[in-house]
């Protein structure tokens, strides 16, 4: 079983929060694609979310590491008109020299939908 993102989305389903980003997990059909970057200081993360109500968005989750300091992670939305992809990060990148999104697009994604679809009954 692929775990790339495991970790990453199950922050961000528990941060996400209808009244701040415009939907809550339960409002989440599938998740699309995905990338995600992690090393011992931080993780980062974006999702392609098709959602309930026939809207895509995109979902950006950084966290840093805190070991001896306090952690932090944060994630930002954005919207998708169509069927295109984001062409840019939501916020500045730990690395602007680096690729984005690090490690490219990945659209296996059955580990990611089973973290949400085994609680719902519909």
């Amino acid at each position: 079983m692929q775990i790339r993102g495991f970790y990453e989305f199950g922050h961000t389903l528990d941060v996400l929060d209808a009244d701040t980003h415009g939907f809550a997990p339960f409002d989440v059909s599938c998740v699309e694609w995905f990338w995600a970057y992690g090393d011992m200081h931080d993780s980062s993360a974006g999702f392609v979310l098709k959602l309930r109500d026939g809207r895509r968005a995109y979902v950006e989750f950084l966290h840093w590491h805190g070991f001896e300091q306090d952690e932090d992670f944060r994630i930002d939305v954005e919207i998708l008109e169509g069927t295109g992809m984001p062409a840019a990060p939501l916020r500045e990148p730990i690395d602007p020299s680096a690729p984005w999104p690090p490690g490219g697009w990945s659209d296996e994604t059955a580990h990611l939908d089973r973290m949400f679809a085994a609680g719902r009954d519909d």
